[in-house]
């Protein structure tokens, strides 16, 4: 078996296409926020709270970039990302990842940081609703929700902070660094490439989203659902690694 340290993280470009997306996005004590992040990452802050956006994705043919998409694989991801600073610049770092597909689980936990569980997801559509339920195999990251796709808009819900969309997308969603520590504690950074989001603005009737109730390090913190946004059918492209200096 090789050991961990041996392994390249992001050894090489990815590319898939989000065929469905969810962004719900929780406001987070700062304090619990910067405790939950490695040196030198830190939570970008904004009116004195941090966020962590819970990214619900139907991914389309996920493979190398250098394959045709006959060789890609199906499946459904799940990342708490959180919106972070480091070395000067905007990005995310990713607290825990869910897939239901065991191979990608395996890869990924192998070949990148992304913090890969097994779960069983699944997502039903009925009469401009969609539903997801998704169970863990740890129990720590179930999620039961609805969507009112149907009655999307492009106006935030009072729940939000922000005062318009689009302040809201350029803080939670321009982000294009994925940050984080390679085997031997390095800090690197993974580039993004991706299609704009066209927004839509849903409600969620069940908004149970358990990592952020039970999961460390929320366990004991109050996180708060800011709003939730829906984009279909966008590409994405994930560069190889970068070590910082």
């Amino acid at each position: 078996m090789v050991g961990s340290v041996a392994v390249p993280k992001h050894p090489v470009a990815m590319r898939t296409v989000f065929r469905r997306c969810v962004l719900a996005n929780f406001a987070i004590d700062a304090d619990t926020m910067r405790r939950a992040l490695p040196a030198p990452i830190e939570p970008d802050i904004i009116r004195g709270e941090a966020y962590v956006s819970v990214v619900i994705a139907d991914m389309v043919k996920m493979r190398p970039a250098f394959l045709p998409p006959l060789f890609g694989v199906t499946y459904n991801q799940i990342v708490y990302r959180a919106v972070v600073r480091c070395a000067g610049e905007r990005g995310v770092h990713f607290l825990r990842s869910d897939a239901d597909s065991p191979l990608m689980c395996a890869l990924g936990n192998w070949l990148t940081f992304f913090r890969f569980h097994v779960a069983d997801v699944r997502w039903r559509d009925e009469e401009g609703l969609t539903h997801l339920d998704l169970i863990s195999a740890d129990g720590r990251g179930d999620i039961h929700a609805t969507y009112d796709v149907a009655g999307s808009t492009r106006s935030l819900p009072q729940s939000s902070r922000f005062p318009s969309l689009p302040e809201a997308q350029t803080f939670l969603v321009e982000l294009y660094s994925a940050f984080g520590k390679d085997p031997r504690g390095r800090t690197c950074r993974v580039r993004i490439d991706r299609g704009a989001w066209d927004l839509a603005v849903v409600t969620d009737a069940r908004a149970d989203y358990g990592f952020m109730r039970n999961g460390a390090p929320f366990a004991n913190a109050s996180a708060r659902l800011d709003s939730v946004f829906y984009v279909r059918n966008l590409p994405y492209y994930w560069h190889t690694l970068e070590r910082l200096a």
